[in-house]
């Protein structure tokens, strides 16, 4: 009877160990599982985090590759236009390097060309302070008189000792004064023969010729019989020369 007691008392103690055993596998099991479900829902946070982050990073990407080609494209523009502005720079550098060359050489030539017309003045004035009184004759008479003539003015072509230009038409009008008369020299002469011509008239305008000249032989002296003489100088379009110089005196009696 003790025995039969016994047997159950272990059988009782060993039904309840396996019963709490089975119990607490249970429990473990469903907290097990509980963790792994918090667990998963963590990783598909951590995930639908990382997702986000990606998209917004290609979007990112996307703006900054935009970003960087119209970036290209500016600088590209930015290039033309240097590159035209230095073209442009360019042609105005040559152009005006090319007309500081033409302006050096036109005031080359003005200076040459004053020089040598205040060289010519001085040797005017100077063989004019040294000439002495002439003897003229008269012309209708061909009688000797008494008379002196003193320089009055000096006139030249235009652009005198350099070459005229074409299309010229210029007129001088010599007034000696009352009871005087004037008197043309020429010291140097060249125009195109035929074409350019020297005109000198006994009078304030073109009303009495007294002589017409052209080519390169020096004119004669030509005196007038009053007080004016009126002169004109006219060139056609090509064939230019260096012109005339000549002296003007007033002669008294």
């Amino acid at each position: 009877m003790q025995l039969v007691l016994l047997i159950s008392f272990v059988s009782f103690f060993c039904i309840k160990y396996v019963s709490a055993v089975t119990t607490q596998s249970w429990e473990n099991a469903a907290v097990k599982e509980t963790d792994n479900k918090i667990e998963i829902i963590v990783i598909k946070d951590n995930y639908h985090e990382l997702l986000k982050r990606v998209i917004n990073n290609e979007i990112k990407i996307e703006d900054l590759k935009s970003r960087e080609d119209q970036l290209k494209h500016e600088l590209e523009n930015v290039k033309k236009y240097m590159t035209c502005q230095l073209e442009e720079l360019n042609d105005i550098t040559v152009e005006n390097n090319d007309n500081l060359n033409q302006t050096q050489v036109a005031l080359m030539k003005t200076m040459i060309s004053f020089r040598q017309s205040l060289r010519l003045l001085n040797e005017t004035m100077e063989e004019l302070s040294h000439r002495q009184p002439e003897k003229l004759q008269c012309e209708e008479h061909q009688t000797e008189c008494n008379c002196t003539e003193h320089f009055h003015e000096m006139i030249t072509s235009p652009g005198y000792p350099l070459e005229y230009s074409s299309h010229l038409a210029k007129n001088w009008s010599i007034d000696v004064g009352s009871g005087n008369r004037a008197k043309i020299e020429f010291t140097n002469f060249s125009t195109e023969e035929g074409y350019d011509f020297v005109k000198v008239y006994d009078a304030v305008d073109e009303t009495d010729l007294i002589g017409s000249f052209s080519g390169e032989d020096l004119p004669m002296d030509l005196i007038s019989t009053g007080r004016y003489m009126f002169v004109t100088f006219t060139s056609d379009n090509s064939g230019e020369e260096t012109g005339f110089h000549a002296i003007v005196y007033k002669i008294t009696s």
